[in-house]
């Protein structure tokens, strides 16, 4: 039996503070409808973090400051069926500083905002969710400091 290839992909683990509470920002897939954290394929010329900021931005209108440095990676599946694709997704902390109006895909997904427990009950990814739940004491010390300015990085 023939193995799938593997794709690569950065994911944005946005927390957003500002309530006073940690809080992640789950968006939809576009296609099952599953709760995900905001993610995308490389880009020319962009190193995964920078991926994974404009992924925040693009699904869900976020606005903030990444850290460069993933605090880990986990398997998905993209896609469903038989024609699935496997992906590893390296994952970086992203703090939530604002939220822009307009964001290209707007409309597209349902964006939420979640307490840990409830992103951990939301989402489906197992490797994700590992990632959640070994870090959960540290999710704050592992965001990088507020960022000078809130536009993406076009």
């Amino acid at each position: 039996m023939a193995t799938k290839p593997t794709l690569r992909q950065y994911a944005a683990l946005p927390i957003d503070l500002r309530s006073g509470r940690l809080e992640i920002v789950l968006v939809t897939s576009r296609s099952s409808g599953r709760w995900i954290v905001p993610k995308g394929r490389p880009e020319a010329r962009m190193r995964g973090h920078e991926v994974a900021k404009m992924e925040a931005f693009e699904e869900a209108g976020l606005l903030g400051a990444v850290s460069p440095k993933p605090i880990g990676s986990f398997g998905a599946e993209k896609g469903e069926g038989p024609n699935f694709t496997l992906a590893r997704v390296a994952l970086y902390p992203f703090r939530v500083e604002g939220d822009a109006q307009d964001f290209p895909e707007k409309g597209q997904r349902e964006i939420r905002r979640a307490s840990l427990l409830e992103a951990l009950m939301l989402l489906s990814d197992g490797g994700l969710i590992s990632i959640l739940v070994r870090n959960e004491h540290r999710l704050i010390d592992l965001l990088p400091p507020p960022s000078a300015g809130l536009a993406p990085k076009s």
